[in-house]
């Protein structure tokens, strides 16, 4: 899987509206998600634990598999920096049209 292209702002808000929920996003390789979590709509940081790739890489080459950024990646989690929090995914909509939107995400 090549690295993919940012999502854009308008495209996030027509997939939160459209509750398309999670969904995650960021370029070159997803480090982003807008999720519902703890009863709240979040934009979080998917952060990768250096331990649980280690293991995920080693396992994937010792059974004569690759293991390339994208598989990395897939193992973020939505526990790092809360950069939006809403209590409906109508206020989120409202924060992220306010926020200025990062080139790569």
């Amino acid at each position: 899987m090549a690295p993919v292209a940012p999502l854009g702002k308008n495209h996030a808000l027509a997939l939160l509206r459209a509750g398309k929920l999670p969904f995650s996003f960021g370029s070159p390789h997803p480090f982003v998600a807008i999720l519902e979590q703890d009863g709240v709509f979040r934009v979080r940081e998917l952060v990768v634990d250096p331990a649980e790739a280690s293991a995920a890489a080693k396992a994937a080459m010792a059974a004569g598999g690759a293991w390339m950024p994208e598989h990395h990646y897939d193992l973020g989690k939505p526990t790092g920096r809360v950069f939006l929090e809403a209590p409906t995914r109508e206020v989120l909509a409202e924060k992220i049209e306010a926020y200025p939107w990062p080139r790569d995400w």
